[in-house]
């Protein structure tokens, strides 16, 4: 049997399998139940988060024969809509269709009922690709559209939508999704698929698709192919690039000493593995967060990172005020933007260069503690002048000199 690829096999078939797009879910679920479905949706978000998804769900519950808060996936409509077979459902890729003419076309069809359904559905994937033109030809039906004609557009770029469009549709934004929601989605497919996988394997693969559910699952396919059924957060940060946590902590740990030597050894660590500069960089920036944020007070929850990890940040937060975690991180920040620019300059060099700097900076002490330090240092005697004893002689003797009025005692 040929294998599936993950994004597509656990692709979302109701709303109740949604991750992170519950306010969505909850609205439509209600739509239906009630009866007040309007007669256009735009779906708006980053990429990967369940547009396209939802408005699959969306068509399926419109169009089900059996009753019930999701699609049954058994009848008809509802197997015809899963495989892309429907006649009744319509996709279209504005993207790669988003001329006047390929509008028209897929407007003709709009003039008939729906053959096997309620609703005649049209999915325009990337609406914000489309024409001016084509905009133009579509609104006509958007505004006085058949009452079995339902349009779901989805978009990633909500600011090149037409704001004549915006006022004539039902608009939801999509969230993008947190690490710790990614996580746990992926640790239930691996429960499901009988893998294995650390917490912090799956937290690596979080943090690197960026919020998007279908990023995820394609990266956790790739670390899947390189580590088996077992997954550790070393195969998957091997088989993704990625930096270990071990090498931030050691750079911190060398930054403390002082050891611009140090800073470089790590570094050379870092490249020997493959990891970029760049990558490197954008890594110990989040470290850096995590790191400024424990030393705040937060929990590991909070952080979205395991409790071991929390408690080895800890460890380092005495060594560390707030003010230096912040300098440090400005230099890193400027430092990724300086990398990440196309002028030719060498990562690297710069990249040791500002290390060097980190390295020889003092430590922030706060006005608090330098004062509390003042008050509890007792005074210092003052310093006796040394006095010659010649000086000493002259300044202590009495000299009996004759005036104009007389003697008198001058002392020195």
């Amino acid at each position: 049997m040929p294998y599936v690829a993950m994004a597509r096999k656990w692709r979302p078939r109701s709303f109740s399998e949604m991750v992170g797009q519950e306010h969505v879910a909850q609205t439509l679920k209600n739509a239906i139940a009630t009866g007040n479905v309007h007669h256009a949706f735009l779906f708006t978000g980053t990429r990967g988060v369940g547009k396209t998804t939802s408005a699959r769900i969306l068509a399926a519950m419109l169009n089900c024969t059996a009753e019930g808060e999701k699609p049954c996936g058994e009848c008809e409509s509802c197997k015809a809509i899963a495989i892309g077979s429907s006649l009744d459902v319509s996709e279209f890729d504005a993207a790669s269709n988003s001329g006047v003419d390929e509008m028209r076309s897929l407007l003709e069809g709009t003039e008939y009922p729906p053959m096997n359904s309620k609703y005649r559905a049209l999915i325009i994937d990337e609406v914000h690709a489309l024409s001016p033109k084509a905009w133009s030809s579509m609104l006509k039906t958007l505004e006085e559209p058949p009452p079995y004609l339902i349009f779901i557009l989805a978009t990633t770029e909500i600011n090149k939508v037409p704001a004549t469009i915006l006022s004539r549709v039902l608009r939801f934004d999509f969230k993008r999704l947190s690490p710790m929601q990614i996580s746990k989605r992926l640790a239930f497919i691996c429960e499901q698929e009988g893998l294995e996988a650390e917490p912090e394997a799956l937290a690596v693969i979080s943090e690197k698709a960026d919020g998007s559910m279908r990023d995820a699952l394609t990266i956790f396919d790739e670390v899947f192919a390189y580590s088996g059924k077992s997954i550790t957060a070393e195969s998957a940060q091997n088989a993704l690039g990625i930096p270990s946590n071990a090498l931030y902590f050691e750079l911190v740990k060398v930054f403390e000493a002082h050891d611009a030597k140090g800073s470089f050894a790590v570094l050379e660590k870092a490249m020997a593995a493959g990891v970029e500069v760049q990558i490197f960089l954008s890594g110990f920036i989040r470290f850096l967060r995590n790191f400024l944020y424990a030393k705040i007070g937060l929990s590991a929850e909070q952080l979205e990172i395991s409790q071991a990890n929390l408690d080895s940040l800890k460890s380092l937060a005495p060594a560390f005020e707030q003010g230096d975690i912040l300098r440090i991180a400005k230099i890193i920040t400027e430092l990724s933007e300086k990398c990440s620019a196309k002028h030719g300059l060498n990562p690297r060099l710069l990249a040791e260069t500002e290390f060097s700097k980190i390295a020889w900076l003092d430590r922030v002490a706060s006005i608090k503690d330098v004062l509390e330090k003042l008050q509890d240092t007792p005074p210092k005697e003052e310093n006796q002048k040394k006095i010659s004893p010649a000086t000493q002689s002259t300044s202590t003797q009495t000299a009996g000199t004759t005036g104009p009025s007389g003697p008198f005692r001058l002392t020195i």
